[in-house]
């Protein structure tokens, strides 16, 4: 090897050293001056520099993307930690630091602090799982957390993420997309009914109008514009009362209730053309519940006539037991027409409904008084799309 080789050789060997050298230490600044360079010895600095300036727009992407997540987890009400598999906390967002201890802590043990239950349930949780945890607050009272838990992968290494969040905000929430929910539907019918009112009104001022004789109106004109307005005003009415009957239901009054006694005597209750179709099984011993009798039997006769009324010929009413005794479960399947999939969740939704002569009243009033109870009433379509499946939890 001549001496200019051996010279291109050795600054080569030291040039890759430092490139390697500054991408093990994450410094991208490195950029050799090709101004004194010539041919292979040029095209090496020229590789060299092209690699580090990869490298840097690598990171300054990474960046941006750790930025951009950071950004959009901070601005989230629920609280979020990030975990490894030893439940050293990587990573907390500013809702979980402010509500939970005031400061980044380094170990999910730490929580134990505040409360030796939610760090116990927070690393019991499996992948997909959540949980119900009551937290002491300075006060004396308590509020509830519901946590759950999904696990990501990043750069081979597992992470758990949580997501915390009070329940009386989830409420909160809820609250008021239901509130939304009605009164986009109560503007819905109250301007259905007050736009023709109000243009046959004008019509017939106007037909009364000396000064414009071309628009006068015959008797058998008036007459049907009047009774148009009336319809309209009577169906108005009509509606603010099926309102009322929503916005008036009474608090439930508890009492012990035999389930079997209850159901037996459901079909008591029902008319013959309907009890005819539908086939009771109860699948749980004679236990007791404390209930508003009245009411329960409202939303089970409620939904054994909607069966019906989807033209199900045959209907099954079916009670057991649930999560160790602790809810009673009441499922109402029918072969009826069902509903579409996406009104699954406008079907408690009140004045909503998917019949051409429904009120949208029935499913809502049946919703509140679940929830009075306690419970939850759920509807879904049916896995072989022939009717509707609807489910009704009450604790025991």
């Amino acid at each position: 090897m001549s001496i200019w080789q051996n010279i291109f050789y050795n600054k080569s060997i030291r040039r890759l050293r430092q490139m390697l050298e500054a991408v093990r230490m994450g410094d991208y600044t490195l950029r050799y001056k090709l101004d004194n360079l010539h041919g292979e010895e040029r095209k090496m600095a020229e590789e060299i520099n092209n690699v580090i300036a990869d490298f840097r727009e690598l990171e300054h992407s990474r960046v941006r993307e750790s930025h951009f997540y950071d950004a959009m987890f901070e601005t989230i009400d629920s609280m979020m930690i990030a975990t490894d598999d030893d439940f050293n906390i990587k990573w907390m967002n500013k809702a979980a630091i402010n509500d939970l201890c005031g400061f980044k802590i380094d170990h999910l043990d730490k929580l134990s602090v505040i409360s030796p239950e939610l760090c116990k349930e927070m690393k019991a949780l499996s992948k997909g799982g959540s949980c119900l945890v009551s937290i002491p607050e300075d006060n004396g009272e308590e509020h509830q957390l519901v946590v759950s838990m999904c696990l990501f992968f990043s750069q081979g290494i597992t992470y758990h993420l949580y997501s915390i969040q009070r329940v009386d905000n989830i409420l909160q929430q809820v609250e008021v997309l239901s509130q939304q929910k009605l009164i986009r539907v109560l503007t819905h019918e109250i301007m259905n009914s007050l736009s023709p009112i109000i243009s046959l009104s004008g019509s017939l001022l106007d037909s009364f109008e000396p000064s414009n004789p071309r628009m006068a109106m015959s008797r058998e004109e008036q007459l049907a514009s009047l009774s148009a307005i009336n319809r309209r005003a009577e169906g108005l009415l009509h509606f603010v009362e099926s309102y009322k009957k929503v916005s008036g239901l009474p608090e439930p009054f508890l009492t012990r209730v035999s389930v079997i006694d209850l159901i037996n005597k459901i079909g008591g209750l029902l008319e013959a053309e309907i009890r005819s179709g539908i086939k009771f099984n109860i699948l749980c011993p004679d236990i007791t519940i404390s209930v508003d009798r009245g009411q329960i039997e409202q939303v089970i006769i409620n939904l054994l006539k909607n069966a019906h009324e989807a033209g199900a010929t045959m209907t099954e009413l079916m009670v057991s037991l649930a999560n160790k005794g602790s809810w009673l479960v009441i499922t109402v399947t029918d072969n009826g027409c069902g509903f579409l999939p996406e009104a699954e969740e406008r079907l408690f939704t009140p004045f909503f409904s998917t019949k051409q002569e429904g009120e949208g009243v029935g499913l809502s009033i049946c919703k509140q008084i679940i929830t009075n109870h306690g419970g939850t009433i759920k509807a879904k379509v049916r896995e072989d799309g022939a009717g509707s499946v609807f489910i009704v939890r009450l604790p025991l």
